[in-house]
């Protein structure tokens, strides 16, 4: 146990977004405002799904997390916690592991087995233990409530830039690189390909402009989602080409954020011809960039 009480954020946090942020936030303020420390209460599946794809892996969701100003993350395999009574819950995981002073959640905040416990036996409970409680709205954007469901269903659209502005960030990935059937050297750009795990959630094929986190440095990339059909490929692989980046990314597990959707894939007569698609692509993408950090 720290030597200072905490400000907790309860939830799951899949895709940390707008909502998400605004539970997040009012815990660091309010830690800030009364000699606490912030802190997160959240959890993970591991491979076991029962549930939704994740928006996001665990590690993308700590660092956006760490991101808002909370170094303090107690996860916990949900297996370990599933059983727990939603007084269990209470005195272990909030007195006991964290200390409490204060928690934040939505209104829809549920815990406990088989979810059990809502916001007003959470209030009960925490009022005995001297822990206050704050119960924040739902955020909303253009009339309706900020969700993980909302996002998912944009990004399995396409629709990646009206996704990005309810995470609050560019939709990301960081899955480890694979060796790939070498496409990249044959067309003169170098690649990485990563894998999504059947338990994330996969946007919809095609192609994208994306931005690359490598050696330190964030690279212009343009990304194809999809089966690779021009060279016969069949599964689904998630291939980046690099701009203005030489060096070998196999062993590392690079970060890449989608800001654009450009087209879907489709099948070439021929490799020339993929390959001018893949170089207009990888233009674009230099522009794009380029021209943000002109406004900037």
């Amino acid at each position: 146990m720290g030597e200072k009480r905490t400000a907790v954020a309860l939830g799951y946090f899949d895709g940390v977004h707008l909502g998400h942020r605004c539970i997040i936030g009012a815990a660091a303020q309010w830690a800030a405002q009364n000699g606490c420390e912030p802190a997160v209460f959240t959890f993970h599946f591991g491979e076991r799904r029962t549930k939704a794809a994740d928006i996001l892996t665990l590690s993308e969701r700590c660092r956006r997390i760490r991101g808002l100003g909370v170094q303090r993350i107690l996860c916990e395999e949900f297996d370990a916690i599933a059983a727990l009574t939603p007084e269990e819950f209470v005195q272990r995981i909030l007195c006991e592991k964290l200390d409490a002073a204060a928690v934040f959640c939505g209104e829809n905040f549920r815990f406990g087995a088989k979810a059990a416990g809502d916001t007003a036996l959470l209030r009960t409970l925490c009022a005995a233990r001297d822990i206050r409680v704050y119960v924040l709205p739902l955020e909303e954007v253009d009339g309706a409530p900020v969700s993980a469901t909302r996002i998912r269903a944009l990004l399995e659209q396409g629709r990646v830039e009206e996704a990005n502005l309810l995470l609050g960030e560019p939709y990301a990935i960081d899955f480890p690189v694979q060796h790939g059937r070498g496409l990249g050297g044959t067309i003169g750009c170098p690649t990485i390909n990563q894998i999504y795990p059947p338990y994330m959630l996969r946007p919809a094929e095609g192609v994208y402009i994306t931005a690359a986190e490598l050696d330190g440095v964030c690279v212009p990339a343009a990304t194809g989602l999809g089966s690779r059909p021009t060279v016969g490929g069949h599964t689904v692989t998630c291939e980046s080409f690099l701009c203005r980046w030489q060096g070998d990314a196999y062993g590392s597990s690079p970060r890449v954020s989608f800001h654009r959707y450009l087209q879907p894939v489709q099948k070439f007569a021929s490799l020339q011809e993929l390959t001018a698609c893949i170089n207009a692509a990888a233009e674009q993408s230099c522009r794009f960039f380029d021209s943000k950090a002109d406004a900037e």
